[in-house]
């Protein structure tokens, strides 16, 4: 089978996590490295075991590269969609880092940019392709906790680590909090749902990381996110970025006959059943070698979707439109944040 060929655009630390996963892809070749930070390709350089890859300070000289297939996007977000629309420009399948985009405007040009071409867009929102949240999403189909009414998030963590210029703490580079990290348990919570976002109502400050890594950030370092779905599921989303402690993501779902609750990195779903107070332990496997890859193997999941999806021709699992109201969910969020809690309608 012909193998095939990839480009990454961004060599920092998630462009590392993806050069792991496709360390143990047999049938990718990774051809060619494009960023601007000569210090992250030196780095990308020293890990890569794969001699034959070439670096590029500019990727507008990788996009140029023929026998490049499809290209790995992991840059700052603000930058996402301009290179997402010169790799389809360049005949490149695209599987990019989340956040979408990081403005409406941003999003509005993505979504034309993909929807009139023949080549597979995919976002990187890992989280829908982990065993526990996909056996989660499976139990809500098959009715094992009845109809969900209520589904909650709970992220207490650590600041970001320290990127190049520190983009990620500063909202016209990432977008915001709410766009750039919590997009993901939006994704979840609007597949969870089984239902289209109505509304947005979120509360949030920035009350303790206030300097960090020599910098001053304007992102919000703790908040809650409200959102009522059109068919009256309600969820909440509680996020802190200066919890310095071991605390698993947690995800529950409260339904009609039944609750349950998943933990990320224990890959374990915790069902309790109404009337009888039956509760229940799932431990959902995962293979031990992938487990230990980036975003406890969930990236690596999403490479083996992208390469059945170019190969097959078929739509991804995290395509333009959940790409769409993933983002659409964080930009309303920090919009409500900021203007005294107002809901924002869809």
């Amino acid at each position: 089978m012909k193998k095939i060929k990839y480009g990454i655009i961004g060599a920092g630390g998630m462009g590392q996590g993806h050069l792991a996963c496709i360390e143990m892809l047999e049938d990718v070749e990774l051809v060619g490295v494009a960023d601007n930070y000569a210090k992250s390709l030196d780095a990308f350089q020293a890990v890569n075991r794969n001699k034959k890859t070439k670096y590029f300070p500019d990727y507008k000289l990788l996009l140029e590269i023929d026998e490049i297939d499809a290209v790995i996007i992991s840059t700052p977000g603000n930058s996402h969609v301009d290179i997402v629309s010169d790799a389809i420009a360049a005949g490149k399948h695209v599987l990019s880092e989340k956040p979408a985009a990081t403005t409406l405007k941003d999003l509005e040009r993505l979504q034309s940019i993909v929807s009139s071409s023949p080549k597979i867009f995919q976002l990187g929102l890992e989280c829908r392709y982990l065993p526990v949240f996909q056996r989660m999403h499976k139990m809500i189909k098959d009715g094992v906790i009845g109809n969900p009414r209520m589904i909650w998030c709970k992220e207490f963590r650590d600041p970001f680590l320290k990127k190049v210029n520190n983009w990620i703490m500063f909202n016209e580079t990432s977008g915001g909090v709410f766009v750039e990290k919590t997009c993901h348990y939006f994704d979840l919570m609007n597949w969870f749902s089984c239902s289209r976002p109505r509304s947005v109502i979120a509360i949030a400050g920035q009350d303790v990381v206030k300097d960090i890594y020599g910098v001053k950030p304007d992102i919000f370092d703790n908040g809650w996110v409200m959102i009522e779905y059109e068919n009256n599921v309600k969820a909440v989303l509680g996020l802190c970025m200066f919890c310095n402690c071991r605390y698993d993501v947690e995800m529950g779902i409260i339904g009609e006959t039944a609750m349950m609750e998943g933990f990320f990195n224990q890959s374990r779903i915790k069902l309790v059943e109404y009337g009888t107070n039956t509760t229940s332990a799932i431990q959902v496997e995962m293979d031990e070698k992938s487990r230990k890859l980036s975003h406890s193997g969930g990236v690596y999941l999403e490479h083996l979707a992208f390469i059945e999806n170019i190969r097959e021709n078929k739509n991804p699992l995290t395509g333009i439109e959940v790409a769409k109201w993933s983002t659409l969910v964080g930009l309303a969020a920090e919009e409500s944040a900021r203007n005294g809690s107002k809901a924002v309608i869809f």
